[in-house]
């Protein structure tokens, strides 16, 4: 080879493997940022930078996950990951959220809204939207959709001077209203009222229910069965119950749409009918109203709402009561038996079911104070997070100028929008073209700040990013400086002024970001070899309503084996722009900084742990310290509690007395170093850490008989993971709602984020529970083989090159969870000879019911 040429083709993803697969396709896998499927063209391409790279697709990966925050952005106890994902180039920021989210198209302002139904009125056969009904008490609202204007008009044969309980398209080219008084059927062309029935007592309708053909409607305890003909609208028969009617449906079993969107099947065989006072559902076969099977909820609150509902050849009936939860069995649509009735908390207030399509399945929006959409997959009924504040009621509504689309409403507006795609997380991203390397999150300024890297090359005496970054596009910049009598003869490492040309360095900012927009509102540059390494939000000094953003840095010097010298950065959000407060150097890398107790800031300096105060004068005072561990990476606390991670040395306990400074109180001892990237503490004597692929918990030694043991730590569980953690943090993606028992857990579970882009979840389980899921985990092992025959033991030892041990103290979540998914059969063998407690000291035999049930309350939680 006597020359080579280098001709640059494009941009992709950093690769990290290249795969060719046909006709100029390649697929970049990609450990750094989204892998893509790319294709080399002939042409160079229009656009993205032009070149000969097409990219046709991208992959979401989060991977590496550097660290990230878990916050609530909007205050209503729903959780999100934002985490600093990629390297170089494809770093970015990545919303993880689970539930769906809301496309808002438009919105109206409108108070005290008590029903929305959605209207195809006139003669076109198009059967597009134009109408929307709006109920209220004691009156009735017409908004005409006319392309994205929506404004109130008049509609002859609707009475708009009561309020309605129901009004949707039915056979024959009609429209019923059915309000406070009467059941009104109406051309749908010319709108003029063809038939009306009012009750024959003259009182007032309470509760109704309808589909396309048939209506049962409550007034009291009396139930009225209608039949909607082409012109006129049939009583066909009547009962008395014993108590008063809460709520109808007759939904038909098998219907593939909404009840007021149409399908095959327009007539019902059975309806559901909620009582008061007796607290029940009841079956009724139609046409005669006959009574065919009574289901007691138990309890004195009441169902304020019920639907019948196929997930394909799966029947159920719903039953919402007005405290938030929802109870729900299979039905047997030719008999009406309820089987297999189980029951979640979806909120806190009376729920409405309404049931619509998301592309070509059935789904159920449970409206309340934490909306819920109701799904089906994988032969069981899924719960997801809807990302809306509240939504009271809600309609289908498929116009011109909106289409596929919901009308919600919450109690001052009714918001048009789409729905996201239904799955378990949706990600976000948020590309900042260079490395985010750590985050915080402060509530006072809605802000974040970032620790991010970009890579500088020396260019006409003065260095230059490679290439465009958020940081270097941001207009309003800050840079760092240093006193002189640091920098000279300071021992703080700076530039030569001797670099050649070209020759590349990393250079480090902190970004402020906006929590709404993810815009870096203001970037504050570091010194040169000043590296970003901790950031926390915390509150400092006497002022118990001073926030402030407090940084970690230290100045890598080539020559040095570890940095000795760093900073501590504080910084104040005024007007968009952090503002420095205090700075202190200090004799080497500040590894962590966080709060501790309520006005106090902890550091690690190397191998130091100090504790600084705020003065009035804004001077960081050093207060205590604490010096026997040899790389103090991490730090955790709860209360006067602070959990040490050593890099070599793993846990240390200390406590923190005022005046008196900080004290060792446990530690663990091993004879074998333990390479720590990550920890948290789940509660004050139990603490999880991971050691490069392996994950291990620490207990204080609380029944120690010799005080010397006191001193150490035991290890009751271990397990290999198979990834590495990078980082853990308290939390989770699924919204806990107030008053809900179902959490499996004795606490808040722990995520963690992995170097492969995974986020998984650790919870701490109740004694019994635990017991339990052991004895299934072992018996699924058993009965299910993994793919390739993996031992399944031996897979998750924790092992290295020092020792080996089984896995203990955890249950394999991905094994477990798999018991949902096998046959009933199955299920009992699995479930054979496990014993339960029978809460008398003795044990009987596990119930497949209950196990069932432990394991769906497992799986919500993720």
């Amino acid at each position: 080879v006597s020359n080579m040429k280098l001709e640059v083709l494009g941009e992709c993803s950093s690769p990290s493997c290249l795969s060719y697969l046909d006709n100029g396709v390649v697929f970049v896998g990609s450990t750094f940022g989204d892998p893509q499927l790319i294709k080399l063209t002939e042409e160079e391409c229009e656009g993205g930078g032009g070149g000969f790279v097409q990219v046709l697709e991208s992959y979401t990966s989060l991977a590496p996950i550097l660290d990230f925050s878990v916050v609530d952005l909007e205050r209503q106890g729903h959780e999100l990951v934002v985490s600093c994902c990629g390297y170089g180039k494809d770093g970015s920021l990545k919303v993880v959220r689970s539930g769906v989210g809301i496309n808002e198209a438009a919105s109206i302002d409108l108070s005290g809204i008590k029903g929305v139904w959605s209207l195809h009125t006139g003669p076109s056969p198009d059967p597009l939207d134009n109408m929307l009904v709006v109920s209220f008490v004691g009156q009735t609202m017409v908004l005409s959709l006319n392309g994205e204007e929506v404004e109130e008009t008049e509609a002859q044969g609707l009475s708009c001077d009561q309020q309605t309980f129901y009004c949707g398209n039915v056979v024959g080219k009609k429209i019923v209203q059915i309000t406070s008084q009467s059941v009104r059927l109406i051309n749908q062309e010319t709108m003029e009222l063809v038939c009306e029935w009012r009750p024959p007592s003259g009182r007032n309708i309470s509760t109704v229910g309808c589909n396309r053909s048939q209506a049962v409607v409550a007034v009291g305890r009396e139930l009225h069965y209608l039949e909607l003909k082409s012109g006129s609208v049939e009583e066909v028969s009547h009962v008395s119950m014993e108590y008063e009617v809460s709520c109808v449906d007759l939904t038909p079993l098998g219907a593939e749409v909404g009840v007021a969107g149409g399908g095959a099947l327009e007539r019902a065989d059975i309806c559901a009918v909620g009582l008061w006072t007796e607290v029940s559902v009841r079956m009724l076969l139609l046409p005669s109203l006959e009574t065919i099977n009574t289901q007691l909820l138990g309890g004195d609150i009441i169902p304020r709402s019920v639907l019948l509902v196929s997930f394909g050849a799966v029947h159920y009936l719903l039953i919402a009561l007005g405290d938030g939860t929802l109870m729900y069995s299979t039905v047997d649509p030719d008999i009406g038996n309820l089987t297999q009735m189980k029951k979640v908390i979806l909120g806190t207030k009376a729920i409405v079911l309404k049931m619509f399509r998301s592309g070509n399945t059935v789904n159920v929006f449970a409206c309340s104070n934490h909306p819920t959409i109701i799904h089906y997959s994988n032969q069981k009924l899924l719960f997801s997070n809807v990302n809306h504040k509240e939504v009271n009621y809600l309609c289908t509504l498929n116009s011109e100028a909106f289409k596929e689309s919901l009308a919600l409403v919450d109690s001052s507006t009714m918001t048009i929008g789409s729905l996201d795609e239904i799955q378990k997380l949706h990600i976000h991203s948020y590309p900042f073209g260079e490395t985010v390397r750590r985050i915080t999150y402060q509530e006072s300024s809605h802000t974040f700040a970032v620790i991010s890297m970009v890579t500088e090359r020396l260019e006409s005496d003065s260095m230059q990013a490679v290439r465009e970054s958020a940081s270097t596009i941001c207009a309003n910049v800050s840079t760092s400086s240093l006193p002189e009598d640091e920098t000279e003869g300071g021992g703080v490492p700076t530039l030569p002024s001797d670099l050649p040309p070209g020759v590349t360095t990393e250079s480090f900012s902190v970004l402020l970001v906006d929590e709404t927009t993810f815009e870096v509102l203001h970037v504050y540059k570091l010194c040169p070899r000043e590296h970003g390494v901790s950031i926390t939000s915390c509150q400092l000094g006497v002022d118990p309503c001073s926030n402030y953003y407090v940084i970690g840095t230290a100045f890598i010097d080539p020559q040095e084996r570890e940095p000795s010298k760093g900073r501590i950065l504080v910084f104040s959000v005024k007007g968009g722009r952090l503002s420095l407060v205090a700075s202190v150097m200090e004799d080497g890398s500040v590894y962590q900084v966080t709060q501790l107790c309520e006005n106090k800031l902890l550091v690690s300096v190397n191998s130091s742990v100090c504790v600084y105060n705020l003065t009035e004068e804004n001077q960081l005072v050093k207060e205590c310290s604490y010096g026997n561990t040899i790389l103090s990476l991490f730090l955790k606390t709860k209360g006067d509690f602070i959990l040490v991670g050593d890099l070599l040395r793993s846990f240390k306990l200390l406590l923190y007395k005022e005046g008196k400074g900080l004290s060792e109180i446990s530690a663990e001892v091993r004879l074998n170093p333990v390479f720590l990237t990550a920890m948290e503490m789940i509660d004050d004597e139990t603490f999880i850490g991971a050691d490069g692929r392996h994950v291990f918990v620490c207990q204080k030694n609380n029944e120690a008989v010799l005080e010397s043991d006191l001193a150490y730590m035991l290890q009751p569980s271990r397990i290999y993971l198979g990834d590495n953690i990078n980082v853990f943090g308290r939390g989770s993606l699924v919204m806990e709602h107030p008053g809900s028992s179902s959490s499996p857990f004795q606490c808040k579970p722990i995520l963690y984020g992995t170097v492969h882009g995974a986020i998984g979840l650790v919870g701490q389980l109740q004694t019994d529970t635990f017991s339990l899921l052991s004895k299934v985990e072992e018996n699924m092992i058993q009965a299910i083989k993994s793919v390739g025959c993996v031992d399944h033991e031996a897979f998750r030892a924790f092992s290295s090159e020092h020792k080996s041990k089984m896995s203990e103290g955890f249950v394999d979540g991905d094994v477990v969870e798999k018991f949902i998914d096998l046959t009933q059969t199955q299920m009992e063998n699995v479930c054979k000879g496990i014993k339960v407690p029978d809460g008398q000291g003795g044990e009987v035999d596990v119930c497949v019911d209950d196990v069932v049930k432990l394991i769906e309350d497992l799986t919500r939680m993720h």
